[in-house]
């Protein structure tokens, strides 16, 4: 807790924000299944998680640190032997705490103490007395070979050090030496001065003095701080926002409303290497499938053809971002309009949108419990039109059966409500800007 315990400071001066409002994404959410029943629950969820949503969306700051007796292991960083909650690693080391102690007393008993080393907060984080350039980056990364997570919550991290030059080695730590071609593609690509610097470390590592990135979201309910109530109490901010923000017990909903800082960097970086010509040439209307035969897991799909068919018709192109360079990828995504995909990790990419694009997802029952907000930050950041249609479970006898995720992540069946509701939605973006050139065309 930076409130009471030693290990990280700030590089120069304290940020000038950790909290700010920001402009974010239009999110909708439609029940399309081929049950009645289904349907019922499913907008009764839509309803719950859309209510979970707060206006404004907040950004929450990210900046380099200097930490000091630090071990990186097994995905998590460790500062004099206590867990660092910084940013997706920290979320997930809370996760843990709660799935090994489920006795309600012990997890009161964590959250009692993140309250009380906040009201009785009396010391602020200093800045790093000497010359943080000699030391080694250290970042964690959750795993090589999910580009959900590398790109969500790692990739952006390097900007820092683009920015600012770097001579020193630059480790992104994960559990496992499993790494895809895709990490170091993308490094080598956003970050070319650095890229030569960056290691790949599997192993437990320890450093005296080291520095890394600390993003602040865990920062607003363990730290005292006027500048963070002001921003959460300002005319016009849901009042939900303090007891959200500030409330340890609401860091997993709090970080549905939370925009790292990091990914504004990384969006920012990929956009200066896009070619303008190559953006105007590639295709506006874009269906993206998955390489289920290459990089992407297998997870089946089942009546996708009329849908297909009846997109084709309308202009649509068959693009597989898998197959494509990480440069390619990134122009693929600024030059579309609408972008339709199944649930996957590659609809990450959103980051790399272009404002007002439509990004439409396919998901079912069991990502609506289980994995929906995972891209509701990348939305914010690109400030995009965001759908999900929720369609069925593919090959399930019973509609309303939802197959828990430790038995693996289910396909999609797309039936007649679906595809309908999908066309409802492509209709009438493209009903709306052949009106809008008509009246351009008339003035």
């Amino acid at each position: 807790m930076p409130a009471v315990h030693q290990g990280m400071s700030y590089i120069g001066a304290a940020p000038e924000w950790v909290l700010r409002p920001i402009k974010g994404g239009e999110i909708r959410l439609f029940a399309a299944s081929e049950s009645v029943e289904l349907n019922e629950r499913l907008n009764r969820q839509n309803a719950k998680q859309l209510e979970w949503l707060h206006s404004p969306v907040m950004e929450v700051n990210a900046v380099p640190v200097v930490l000091q007796n630090a071990r990186f292991e097994r995905g998590f960083c460790y500062l004099d032997g206590r867990i660092w909650l910084n940013g997706a690693s920290g979320l997930r080391a809370r996760t843990q705490f709660h799935q090994t102690n489920t006795d309600e007393w012990r997890r009161e008993r964590l959250l009692t103490a993140f309250r009380r080393t906040r009201n009785n907060a009396t010391r602020s984080i200093a800045p790093f007395e000497g010359d943080e350039t000699q030391f080694d980056v250290a970042i964690e990364l959750k795993n090589g070979f999910n580009y959900y997570h590398f790109t969500a919550e790692t990739l952006g991290a390097l900007a820092h050090f683009e920015m600012g030059g770097l001579s020193r080695p630059l480790r992104l730590h994960l559990p496992d030496g499993e790494l895809k071609g895709f990490v170091h593609d993308f490094v080598t690509l956003l970050f070319p001065k650095i890229a030569p610097l960056v290691q790949y470390i599997s192993r437990p590592v320890a450093y005296e003095t080291v520095r890394s990135v600390y993003c602040h979201n865990h920062y607003l309910y363990a730290f005292n701080d006027a500048s963070v109530d002001a921003v959460l109490g300002a005319q016009g901010c849901d009042p939900r926002w303090p007891a959200t923000a500030r409330n340890p017990a609401n860091a997993f909903r709090a970080n549905k409303n939370l925009v790292d800082h990091n990914l504004r960097l990384l969006r920012e970086c990929a956009l200066r290497h896009v070619r303008a010509r190559e953006v105007d040439r590639r295709p506006k209307l874009v269906w993206m499938g998955r390489d289920e035969g290459g990089m992407a897991r297998g997870r089946g799909m089942s009546g996708q053809e009329p849908l297909l068919h009846a997109l084709e018709a309308r202009g649509f192109v068959h693009v597989v971002l898998e197959k494509m360079t990480p440069l390619e990828q990134i122009e693929a995504m600024q030059a579309a309009d609408i972008i339709i995909a199944p649930h996957g990790a590659g609809l990450v990419n959103m980051i790399y949108a272009k404002a007002g694009a439509r990004v439409i997802e396919i998901g079912t029952r069991q990502t609506q419990l289980h994995r929906w907000g995972d891209f509701v930050k990348c939305a914010h950041i690109a400030r995009c039109r965001y759908d999900t249609v929720f369609a069925d479970i593919e090959g399930l006898d019973s509609p309303q059966h939802v197959p828990p995720m430790k038995q693996g992540h289910r396909g999609i069946h797309i039936g007649q409500n679906a595809m309908a509701q999908i066309l409802s939605i492509v209709d009438g973006d493209l009903g709306a800007a052949a009106a809008s050139a008509v009246q351009s065309g008339c003035a």
